[in-house]
């Protein structure tokens, strides 16, 4: 009898462990090499599956930093074979992050309010950091570069 009340409390702390890593997406390095600025280790998307109702989202890159970094930006955007859509740009010292992320620590980089974005044929979005504010004549070259697939619903996809 004893065994009857242990399985749903094992199977409650089971899933509130594994329940983190459900809002994790598959990434990719943009270059497909990694970059010398540090190691992403995993990116997060809420709400996850995005659905017809959301029109925004938060996504969060997690990593461990090999070099240091003092100001920076962050661009997210949509990008297809034709069209490059920016989302949003962020200040790397005003979203709340350790700045200067040193070489060696942990970063957590939340990006939030990200407008969703469904553009036609196969698309990602891509987060991207940047060494200094980028200027109209030449954009610095990304310190770290990820993008991945949206996770959307069914009926995302249908409504789209």
């Amino acid at each position: 009898m004893a065994i009857s009340h242990i399985q749903p409390l094992f199977l409650l702390l089971a899933s509130l462990f594994f329940l983190p890593a459900l809002r994790a997406v598959d990434f990719e390095y943009c270059n497909k090499n990694g970059y010398d600025f540090g190691k992403v280790t995993s990116v997060e998307i809420s709400p996850n599956p995005i659905g017809p109702e959301d029109y925004e989202l938060s996504i969060t890159v997690f990593g461990v930093a090999k070099e240091s970094i003092g100001k920076g930006v962050i661009d997210v955007y949509a990008k297809s074979e034709n069209i490059t859509d920016l989302l949003g740009r962020f200040d790397l010292c005003a979203m709340g992050v350790p700045c200067p992320i040193e070489a060696g620590s942990k970063f957590v980089l939340p990006l939030h309010e990200v407008p969703k974005d469904v553009l036609e044929g196969d698309y990602k979005y891509v987060v991207a950091l940047l060494d200094e504010v980028v200027k109209d004549s030449a954009e610095p070259p990304a310190r770290m570069c990820v993008d991945f697939d949206l996770p959307t619903s069914v009926l995302t996809l249908v409504s789209a």
